[in-house]
């Protein structure tokens, strides 16, 4: 998925977005899907809430318009077009007949520079094209999968691949200086190898720098404006993954240590700890209060 997303960046297709096949018309019938970090939802007519304002929300226009404001300032989004808004900040109301596909994930999955560019634009209709139109093709097929839902294992690889898309769509369309596209492209890529091994418990620094052929000054280079250093990403993400799990009404027959070691850690004490310090609560607290336990 990642050499294809990658591809498709370089590509950078010039057809209108309106005549692809992707945006044949869709009914908007309220459907909505998890997929690990991800919401995936249609939105029908009316106002719609966003449901937490810690995401950053992308909402693509399949068919007809939208009306919306973000922190006051209104947009209309056409067919053929997406934004990215934080989605606390956004109100949307589609029009009758229309379709929009909204996707969203917590605004910490990004860099703090992509998450800037959101927070500190006024919102920009732009063309699905390239990376955004594979990220809506990708969405569109996994909304349509509910009928048999995923396995976890899967709906969370496919979640993965949708915030890295996404990521690329808003390097590929926001980003204006090259030198910043290019370090948010590699920044991407590291946190997409990542988030699928985060499994491996011996996922270290040496073995990133290896796989993207590169240095590991180089590395820390990257990540030098995130506010966190490489490591910190890696287990900060473990942790993220281990919240999701334990919210996860399928996975309550699996111990706590169990998911703790599935996510890449090895020692429980270790894990415990490090849940409280950056959640407030243990984790079987975190259970209990999300599966109503």
């Amino acid at each position: 998925m990642q050499n294809a997303a990658m591809s498709v960046y370089a590509e950078r297709s010039a057809r209108p977005a309106s005549t692809s096949p992707s945006l044949l018309p869709v009914p908007a019938n309220g459907a909505f899907v998890t997929l690990g970090a991800v919401g995936l939802e249609w939105l029908g007519a009316g106002q719609v809430e966003p449901r937490d304002a810690s995401d950053c929300q992308f909402l693509f226009q399949v068919t007809r318009s939208a009306l919306g404001t973000v922190r006051g300032k209104a947009f209309r989004l056409d067919a053929g077009a997406w934004i990215v808004v934080p989605a606390g900040s956004a109100r949307i109301e589609p029009m009758p007949g229309s379709a929009t596909l909204s996707l969203r994930f917590p605004l910490d999955l990004l860099s703090r520079h992509l998450a800037s560019q959101i927070q500190s634009r006024a919102p920009i209709p732009l063309p699905i094209r390239s990376a955004a139109k594979m990220c809506l093709e990708l969405a569109r097929s996994a909304l349509e999968q509910q009928v048999e839902p995923m396995n976890a294992s899967v709906a969370d690889a496919v979640g993965e691949s949708l915030v890295e898309l996404a990521k690329l769509a808003i390097i590929e369309q926001l980003c204006e200086r090259r030198v910043e596209s290019v370090r948010e492209t590699v920044r991407a890529r590291i946190q997409a190898f990542i988030q699928r091994n985060l499994v491996d418990p011996d996922l270290t620094i040496e073995r990133i720098a290896e796989r993207m052929q590169c240095t590991k000054r180089y590395l820390h280079k990257v990540f030098s404006d995130e506010g966190q250093t490489l490591n910190q990403y890696i287990w900060a993400q473990r942790l993220e993954r281990c919240r999701t799990e334990l919210g996860r009404a399928e996975l309550a027959g699996k111990s706590i240590t169990e998911i703790a070691f599935s996510c890449g850690f090895s020692n429980a004490a270790h894990f415990s700890r490090s849940f409280r310090a950056r959640f407030g609560q243990p984790p079987r607290a975190y259970r209990r209060a999300m599966q109503g336990g």
